[in-house]
């Protein structure tokens, strides 16, 4: 059984040169495509990866609020936040973006729930 070469891999690149292609340098620092391996507990306690995964599940407006929050420190990944919001401040093309990035992230979670299997 073959499967579409779009459901094996997701290519940031090639997302953003589709929607806009100044988001590519920003966002390659800060989204994280294998956030279904990751453990919730360790997701909720680093505020970084808590972005992304807001930005998966769709709550747009906790991904924005810790946009804020990191472009507001001194932190070096700090500049990709203030840029992000610089280029993007509604996020309505990061949320263009993070939809198609995530969707394969997302249907491997849905598989994981639906044959009952846990992260450990």
């Amino acid at each position: 059984m073959s499967t579409v070469t779009e459901d094996r891999y997701v290519d940031l690149k090639k997302i953003c040169d589709k929607c806009e292609p100044k988001l590519f340098d920003i966002l390659s620092w800060i989204l994280l495509i294998n956030l279904d391996l990751i453990p919730i507990e360790d997701l909720k306690a680093h505020k970084n990866l808590l972005f992304s995964y807001h930005l998966m599940n769709q709550d747009y407006k906790e991904a924005k609020y810790l946009a804020e929050e990191f472009a507001s420190t001194d932190l070096p990944i700090s500049k990709y936040y203030k840029d992000l919001l610089i280029f993007d401040p509604d996020l309505s093309k990061t949320k263009e973006i993070s939809e198609m990035f995530f969707h394969l992230a997302k249907r491997r979670i849905e598989i994981i729930e639906k044959l009952g299997l846990r992260q450990d």
